[in-house]
């Protein structure tokens, strides 16, 4: 029996995969002004996210694209994906651990 996983709890569940991975290695690598910074960003997106979900119980579904209208979308969705991971290697590569204190000194 084949599973359909393009569903939209599939989605939420691995949108909230990937945020535990990004701010598992936001935790252990970024300094707390950055840390911070980046927990803001989090709570944003996930408010972005439930007002989407109240927005797909509330509103009728679009209607469907064309097929031009489909591959335009894909084009600009994986351009936009790229950005966002572009921004979050450059994030991780910008932010810098907090000095840590030596026993004694």
């Amino acid at each position: 029996m084949r599973r359909q996983r393009n569903t939209y709890t599939a989605y939420s569940i691995g949108c909230a995969g990937v945020w535990g991975m990004i701010l598992l290695l936001g935790r252990r690598r970024l300094d707390s002004h950055t840390w911070k910074t980046l927990r803001i960003v989090c709570g944003g997106w996930w408010m972005g996210w439930t007002s989407a979900t109240i927005a797909r119980i509330a509103y009728p579904p679009p209607s469907t694209l064309t097929p031009a209208g489909e591959k335009r979308l894909r084009v600009i969705s994986i351009v936009l994906i790229a950005l966002g991971l572009a921004n979050i290697l450059r994030m991780f590569a910008a932010g810098k651990r907090a000095p840590e204190s030596t026993p004694g000194a």
